[in-house]
């Protein structure tokens, strides 16, 4: 089970389309099941989107402010059945008036396995 996560730092009113963007996984190579963890600085002014596909998992809102990596099953709340071809897409805009820290990770689990 392929499991990718990092950390994306945001300067104050800047956006970034998709902090999956460059991974072997933002096009998933296989049907999988997705898990997705996104966790916000203490600060909390980010916004985040989530897509699989054509699936839209989380409109832009504001998320956990936990400040850490994150943690499985707890911070995992965002699942989806995608397709071989789907783009996994994470967009987060920082709302704030200082640099924001974004603690993502997704864990895929190809189907049947």
């Amino acid at each position: 089970m392929p499991t990718i996560q990092g950390v994306t730092a945001l300067l104050t009113g800047t956006t970034n389309n998709n902090v999956l963007a460059g991974s072997i996984y933002e096009y998933l190579p296989f049907n999988a099941q997705v898990d997705i963890a996104v966790v916000g600085d203490a600060a909390g002014e980010l916004r985040i989107a989530v897509n699989s596909g054509s699936d839209t998992l989380l409109e832009e809102s504001p998320i956990s402010r936990a400040n850490r990596v994150p943690i499985f099953p707890d911070d995992y709340s965002l699942t989806d059945i995608a397709m071989a071809g789907d783009r996994l897409k994470i967009a987060a805009r920082n709302t704030g008036a200082g640099t924001n820290n974004l603690f993502w990770a997704v864990r895929i689990t190809p189907a049947g396995g």
